[in-house]
């Protein structure tokens, strides 16, 4: 009994030192996610938000303000971070070139934790771009590169698609046209995923402009894209996709749409580099139509070049326009110069190396997480085989006093359920008496809606019979309407026919119509117009299924050399309202001459 005892006290110990541990482990664990949830729940200054906010509207006042901000009035190391990606970011929007690279790196390093991942992705993305105006494009191209990675793992399709812009615009500047086509496209499927119209815009116009040389078919393709786009956003862009759709005709040798593009996209330019391009464009379209009058004009309407780019298109439009080869010659250097393979080839080179750098980070991530795991994995093994030890012993003492529970607990079940039989087999008797009342309800209840389903029948029957009666009244009604206006119509050309033919076209109009019905009239005038003219009414039907049943009427009623105003009196409309049908008809048959003199026409060529 003493041994028993001992054993007894030895596992209680045991178990309260395992769950002693266990507890400190669980407050261990609290505090470090406590610890984790302040980091990242930390609240940035409402000040800098607003600035934030601020950026996208008026991003030269942004970037006042904040260089207003001195770095060392902010309490917090957040804050200063934050001030200085935003600095970055408003400079770099306002188009103001007085980047620091420690300022930028400041919102690097700090961000660099992960904690916060969309700044993390901004300060990579926006140091690329300060790297890029250095300008150390290898540099701008790692980062970009990188901040393109965190965004998409982030799920930041924005930011992604903005990083894949900019590597798309580095390779387009060294004219590197086959990576910058890659990256704009991956581009512009991130702005139509968020339906970012501005991005896709500007996207859409660069394609077209970059498949011009390579595949025309896929350059207007584009080009008509944008130019959707650009009317969906109040033509926001427009001149520039003109300019564009101007220089595919260009290059198609349509001259004729060139000019006409080129000078539409100058009369409503507000983009310089628009105005530009087209002046350019309708210079050498009017050059190779051998208008040179016209030629000289939009060549010295265009502005000076500002770039090397400009210059190129310059010298090309100069040799096209005035036949001077040296300035085809030295377009041809000025743009081989712009072609810098090797500047292509580290562009390249450091996609490369980010891609290598990240695969051994994963990497050693990877195994770092395998080690933990497996530590991890040992601790839990020690701890089951020691539970499992205390909770064998326990189960068995547990076992003998469950089983003896289980046998009480039985018997009085056993008990409850004689019980409870008894009081079921007098409620069974007390549900069958229900039962047939309810039966005989049940038939009542039939029987009576048999008898009120036959009374709806012939509700139904009767209030059938009073809508047909109302009906026929209707259809005769409207049956004596038209007899009365056709009466009045036969009355009123009566003065025009000898009574023997007067009495003739009634018999065959109306008397002998079925009913005297005005579907069946018209159907036999729709006939008549067509055997007087040899087929030619129903071949123009065939050829035009679209129209309606009263341009039918009028084209029926003109083959047969009614007047406007017996029409207007068949038809029960005014003259002037007759006029326009006609006129609509032969508008929408292409017609120049009368109705009659063309189905005359139709018919002789039958």
């Amino acid at each position: 009994m003493s041994i028993l005892n001992y054993q007894l006290k030895s596992s209680i110990f045991a178990a309260l030192i395992v769950d002693t541990m266990l507890g400190r482990l669980k407050y261990l664990l609290v505090a470090l996610i406590l610890l984790a949830g302040c980091r990242q729940g930390s609240v940035d200054s409402p000040r800098l938000v607003e600035l934030d906010s601020l950026i996208a509207v008026a991003p030269d006042s942004a970037a006042a303000l904040l260089q207003a901000i001195p770095a060392d009035s902010l309490p917090t190391a957040a804050d200063r971070a934050y001030r200085a990606l935003l600095l970055t970011q408003a400079k770099y929007k306002a188009d103001i070139h007085a980047y620091r690279l420690d300022t930028i790196n400041l919102a690097v390093t700090y961000y660099a934790d992960g904690h916060d991942k969309d700044k993390r992705t901004r300060s990579l993305l926006y140091k690329g771009c300060v790297m890029e105006e250095l300008p150390q494009l290898d540099s701008a191209m790692y980062y970009y590169k990188y901040a393109e990675d965190m965004a998409t793992q982030s799920g930041d399709t924005y930011h992604r698609g903005y990083a894949l812009m900019r590597m798309a615009s580095l390779f387009q500047s060294k004219y590197a046209k086959k990576e910058a086509i890659e990256y704009y496209r991956s581009s512009l499927s991130c702005a139509q995923t968020i339906h970012d119209d501005y991005d896709a815009l500007y996207e859409l116009q660069e394609l077209a402009n970059l498949y011009q040389t390579i595949n025309l078919d896929s350059a207007f393709y584009y080009v008509d894209q944008a130019m959707t786009l650009s009317l969906q956003m109040d033509s926001a862009g427009y001149d520039y996709c003109l300019s564009s759709l101007a220089s595919c005709c260009l290059i198609k040798k349509d001259y004729r749409q060139c000019v006409d593009n080129a000078r539409e996209a100058i009369n409503i330019a507000s983009d310089s580099v628009a105005f530009f391009k087209s002046c350019h464009w309708a210079a050498q379209a009017y050059a190779m139509m051998g208008k040179k009058d016209s030629s000289n004009y939009y060549f010295n309407l265009a502005k000076k070049p500002k770039n090397n780019a400009d210059r190129v298109l310059d010298l090309l439009t100069k040799s096209v326009v005035f036949g001077d080869s040296s300035s085809l010659i030295a377009s041809g250097d000025l743009a081989d110069t712009l072609i810098n393979s090797e500047v292509i080839v580290s562009l390249t080179q450091a996609v490369s190396h980010y891609n290598y750098t990240r695969g051994i980070a994963v990497a050693k991530h990877n195994h770092l997480q395998t080690v933990w795991f497996l530590l991890f994995v040992g601790v839990i093994i020690s701890l089951i085989s020691l539970f499992a030890y205390w909770g064998k012993r326990r189960k068995e003492k547990r076992m003998a006093v469950t089983k003896q529970n289980e046998i009480n607990k039985l018997y009085l079940e056993l008990k409850e359920i004689s019980q409870r039989s008894e009081s079921l087999s007098q409620q069974n008797k007390e549900l069958s008496q229900e039962n047939e009342k309810l039966q005989a309800l049940a038939k009542k209840v039939q029987q009576t809606e048999s008898a009120l389903s036959a009374q709806q029948d012939r509700m139904d029957k009767d209030y059938a019979n009073l809508e047909n009666e109302r009906l026929k009244e209707k259809q005769l009604s409207k049956s004596l309407e038209y007899i009365a206006g056709l009466l009045h119509t036969f009355i009123q050309q009566s003065h025009e026919l000898k009574p023997s033919e007067f009495m003739e076209k009634f018999r065959k109009g109306f008397l002998e119509t079925p009913n005297g019905g005005e579907v069946d009239f018209w159907y036999t005038l729709r006939v008549q117009a067509d055997q007087v003219h040899g087929g030619a009414v129903e071949r123009l039907l065939a050829e035009h299924p679209d129209l309606n049943e009263k341009s039918i009427r009028v084209l029926c009623m003109s083959a047969l050399g009614f007047s406007t105003e017996m029409m207007a009196t068949c038809l029960q409309h005014k003259s002037d309202y007759i006029k326009t049908l006609k006129n609509r008809l032969k508008k929408k048959l292409d017609i120049n001459c009368s109705i009659p003199d063309y189905l005359k026409q139709l018919g002789e060529t039958r």
